[in-house]
């Protein structure tokens, strides 16, 4: 039997891959979420040609530049299959971590140079239409030179000592390449290549001196613990997902709208699933999918996508999609046995999940909706703005409780 690190990875690899994931995308091919996504994509496609037939002349191209590569380029995960366990069984094989986690590196930069040619492709032709000054040759090779040193500097970063420090460096290097990619866009060659040298001097310098370890098992193991909750959270959003315990994140810019909630017998489950969703990994899906909405809704807004229907038809998407997400939530407590030994009855749960759900998915609703109510009705497509809104509405008053009933109902616990 080989027991290399090396095989240790492949094995890994392959059991997440098989037992954990490649199961549940049958339940993702039976909701219908490929059918839209495919939809989504022919009409994106029919829209970003439009646009760059009639590319309008103050289009802020530099500005969605910097929004859409910054992300891509400055974002460098790390999966290493690690788990708690391996703080005995492989800690004292660390001199031959190296090789493994050369794996991981190879795993996920060719992921992530994919990643950023696939953006690349989609950016630069609008680019090109609103007459950038940057060659897309080398356009192409910057972010990914970009990138290669991103996914340097974040295994820096975790090997930093303190969570302060991480949390300090990262916002500065994404801050340090979104001026970048700015640059890169908007200015001369070598003016980008001298602020680039002079910021990598600076980062190297700063890496040296702070205090590091030589392999961040913590981090690594909690890094992938997270991701794998991600999984967990959407693959829990089509079917019953086996879950760990959830990582719980404070969240104090949303946590007081829960705490306004008065403590009665009647609100504590409405407590309990109110913070269910602020404090655990779902909430934050939720934020990140609702962002991305905004930032798309804008974009298509701004540019009278098909005459405003085509925006109309992106937020109507990313609504659909921050309830599919959302689903994931009465799923929630399932299998916990306190709630059969609370003197509450069920329908309390039920409702509760039925109010939170309401509520957070009209909030995600009316923002994902405000860039289509603040620019289409300038341009005079004020019916495609109120058709948005109110078809967005009836799917999360009308349309989504039935749906959440019906899958509380399911509920083996009760047999």
């Amino acid at each position: 039997m080989d027991r290399s690190v090396d095989s240790l990875w492949q094995a890994r690899s392959s059991d997440f891959w098989r037992r954990s994931a490649v199961p549940y995308f049958r339940y993702i091919a039976q909701s219908g979420l490929p059918g839209v996504i495919v939809m989504l994509l022919l009409a994106g496609m029919a829209g970003y040609g439009m646009l760059l037939r009639n590319m309008p002349e103050h289009f802020p191209i530099t500005l969605v530049g910097v929004a859409v590569l910054t992300p891509i380029i400055c974002w460098s995960p790390l999966r290493t299959w690690l788990r708690e366990a391996d703080i005995v069984f492989l800690v004292p094989r660390e001199a031959e971590m190296p090789a493994y986690l050369r794996r991981s590196f190879r795993y996920n930069g060719m992921a992530c140079a994919a990643a950023v040619l696939l953006l690349c492709g989609i950016y630069i032709p609008l680019y090109l239409a609103a007459n950038g000054r940057t060659s897309a040759v080398l356009i192409v090779c910057a972010a990914l030179l970009l990138k290669a040193l991103q996914l340097g500097s974040a295994w820096r970063e975790r090997q930093l000592v303190h969570a302060g420090t991480r949390r300090s460096m990262r916002l500065l290097r994404w801050a340090a390449t979104a001026v970048g990619v700015a640059s890169l866009l908007h200015t001369e060659l070598w003016k980008t290549a001298i602020y680039l040298a002079v910021v990598i001097g600076l980062f190297a310098l700063l890496y040296k001196r702070l205090p590091r370890y030589p392999i961040p098992w913590l981090q690594l193991i909690e890094e992938e613990r997270r991701t794998r909750r991600r999984y967990t959270v959407f693959f829990g959003a089509f079917t019953d997902v086996p879950t760990e315990a959830a990582p719980v994140k404070p969240r104090r810019y949303l946590s007081w709208m829960a705490s306004r909630i008065r403590y009665r017998k009647e609100h504590a489950f409405i407590y309990l699933y109110a913070f269910t969703l602020i404090r655990t990994e779902l909430g934050g899906i939720l934020i990140r999918l609702t962002g991305l909405g905004v930032f798309t809704g804008f974009l298509s807004a701004h540019s009278g996508l098909w005459s405003g229907w085509g925006a109309a038809g992106v937020c109507l998407l990313f609504v659909w999609l921050s309830g599919i997400q959302l689903s994931a939530l009465a799923q929630a407590h399932r299998h916990s046995v306190w709630r059969h030994v609370y003197p509450l009855p069920e329908q309390i749960r039920h409702d509760a999940v039925l109010r939170v759900d309401r509520a957070a998915a009209l909030a995600c609703a009316v923002i994902i909706w405000l860039p289509q109510g603040l620019l289409l009705p300038p341009q005079g497509y004020m019916v495609q703005a109120a058709a948005s809104l109110g078809l967005s509405l009836l799917y999360v008053l009308i349309v989504r409780p039935g749906r959440v009933r019906r899958k509380l109902a399911v509920d083996p616990d009760e047999d």
